[in-house]
């Protein structure tokens, strides 16, 4: 893989980035190798190959290796890296995590700070100067879909990283945060998925504007399956237009002097300040992950995420509202896993083939005996790759004594619309299955000016979960609305008209309906006043949509009904 990567990639123009988990120190080792095996230069090596410990363990839960271990690896590649690579930063602090996770800009920064400031204070106790440590470091932020607030984000973000590094000793020069962004995953669809295009867009224009060194553009389909040729073209195109249609390279700081962005990055700073204070007052955010306060806290705005989308407060196209019921689900293009695995198990194989039993044996107690030398494991590594061995068997002698990690509450990755996708989908699947779905029949009453505003509203309130609405162009009386229900085989019926006919339309209408089909849940277009919601409940009215409704909880609840 190293191979390949290295003959496919121009070292001089293209930097690298790769996320390697909890330690960069095989990878490099074993690009180490393939550079110097291709008579190339490491020192063509720019971009990052970086570790994220902390960040993969707040993920999963658990490492497969100590955090001593980690940070006892992460010196030996800044070491090797300062001297064999110095355009190449191997330390990663990642807000991914909590992102995805559901957490808001506040918590993404605070946290990804803390985790930076544990890395600092990890690598000075191992003798790394702040110089060294302060070129070696990288973060990486998602691009959330909030336009304004994704500028101030970043902009907040360099004011504080400066603070830091100032307290720490670090000079001017070394006080600068270089910045990897992406397009989030977090809000990404399933459904209506070239509305991702328009996200990842926005977003992109966010970062760029907020001062990103380096940009990545993720394919639309990205939730759905493996990108393709499509997709990937788009995502570069989107790049390539911010540069040369939009020039966005050219301005030094566009939002510079925006009463607007100015104010909200300093309100954003005091923030993250106050919730990085937080986390250091618990010892770090080590001690706090086992606490797990980041953990509930994350939880807790996701949680009023979903709640906002439950109530639309907050509107998903294409998910939550305006659902495309004529939509067709992108083909998730499945590949076949075991051939893929046997593919795999042959091309290992043949690499091992020509690999020498003594030399792994010897390889792998170098490794196992460790060096204590800044940097040197690297190159320990390297000479295991060159003995042909794997990055099992190298993790394998590196761990030789080692005990994992402490398992903690791990912050599982989301999507902002996946309870209303998974809604859909079980409508969808009920449909397929049975031939049958969800019936709601509307009882619009009167003309088609006075029931319309309302039959339109319910049609988009159900249409949400792929449920079948039976519409009509409105009924003169009472009796012939009950009548139509009836003979439409409805599961909801849905009473649709205004706040003034209601009092008058209502309790006959929902009487009928209960007593001719007991089986219907009756339903009313609208808020009722308080005085009026007993004497519609007693007429029959089992539940009420309208603004203040939670879309996602009645829909879920009419299908647990219909055995769904």
């Amino acid at each position: 893989d190293c191979r390949q990567l290295i003959e496919r990639f121009n070292l001089k123009e293209n930097p690298l980035y790769i996320e390697t988990g909890a330690s960069a120190a095989i990878l490099l080792g074993m690009l180490a190798a393939t550079v110097k095996g291709s008579k190339k230069q490491t020192s063509d090596l720019k971009g990052l190959v970086g570790a994220d410990p902390i960040g993969v363990w707040a993920k999963d839960g658990t490492l497969h290796m100590s955090l001593d271990t980690a940070f006892d690896e992460m010196p030996h590649t800044v070491v090797w890296a300062k001297e064999q690579a110095p355009e190449l930063k191997t330390v990663l602090v990642s807000g991914d995590v909590y992102a995805n996770g559901g957490a808001n800009d506040v918590q993404e920064v605070a946290y990804a700070l803390a985790t930076a400031v544990c890395y600092v204070r990890q690598l000075a106790q191992r003798n790394i100067d702040i110089h060294t440590i302060a070129n070696s470091m990288m973060f990486t932020f998602s691009l959330g879909a909030n336009f304004f607030m994704e500028i101030a984000k970043l902009r907040a973000l360099r004011v504080l990283w400066a603070r830091i590094m100032e307290a720490f000793g670090a000079e001017e020069a070394d006080r600068a945060v270089h910045v990897h962004g992406r397009t989030s995953a977090f809000t990404k669809t399933v459904y209506d998925p070239y509305v991702n295009l328009l996200r990842n867009t926005t977003q992109a224009f966010s970062g760029v504007v907020g001062g990103l060194n380096s940009l990545e553009v993720s394919p639309f389909d990205q939730p759905i399956r493996k990108a393709d040729d499509f997709s990937r073209r788009i995502a570069r195109n989107i790049q390539v237009m911010l540069q040369t249609e939009f020039e966005l390279r050219q301005p030094v700081d566009p939002v510079g002097g925006s009463w607007y962005v100015e104010t909200l990055a300093a309100e954003l700073c005091e923030k993250i300040w106050a919730e990085f204070q937080t986390i250091e007052s618990k010892g770090g955010i080590i001690a706090a992950l086992k606490e797990g306060y980041p953990q509930a806290q994350v939880k807790a705005v996701l949680d009023e995420r979903f709640k906002n989308l439950a109530f639309r407060k907050d509107v998903a196209v294409g998910n939550n509202m305006y659902a495309n019921m004529t939509e067709e689900l992108l083909d998730s293009k499945p590949e076949n896993q075991e051939t893929l695995r046997q593919k795999r198990v042959a091309q290992i194989e043949e690499y091992l083939a020509s690999a020498e039993p003594d030399a792994v044996v010897k390889a792998q107690a170098t490794l196992e005996a460790g060096t204590t030398e800044p940097g040197a494991l690297i190159g320990l590594i390297e000479l295991g790759a060159l003995q042909k061995l794997t990055i099992r068997q190298i993790r394998k002698a590196l761990d030789a004594g080692d005990i994992a990690s402490e398992t903690i509450e791990s912050i599982a990755a989301h999507r902002w619309t996946e309870q209303f996708e998974a809604l859909r989908m079980r409508t969808e699947n009920y449909k397929q299955r049975t031939k049958d779905n969800v019936k709601v029949f509307l009882a619009n009453m009167g003309p088609i000016p006075q029931h319309k505003p309302r039959a339109d509203f319910s049609t988009g309130f159900f249409e949400v979960g792929a449920f079948e609405v039976i519409k009509n162009d409105g009924h003169e009386t009472t009796a012939d609305a009950a009548k139509a229900a009836r003979e439409s085989g409805a599961d909801v019926v849905v009473i649709c008209s205004t706040d003034d006919t209601y009092p008058e339309l209502v309790p006959p209408l929902a009487k009928e309906l209960k007593e001719t089909m007991p089986h219907v849940t009756v339903i009313l277009a609208g808020a009722p006043p308080k005085d009026l919601e007993p004497v519609y409940r007693e007429a029959g009215v089992d539940d009420f949509i309208s603004v203040r409704a939670n879309c996602y909880e009645i829909l879920n609840t009419l299908q647990d009904k219909k055995g769904m």
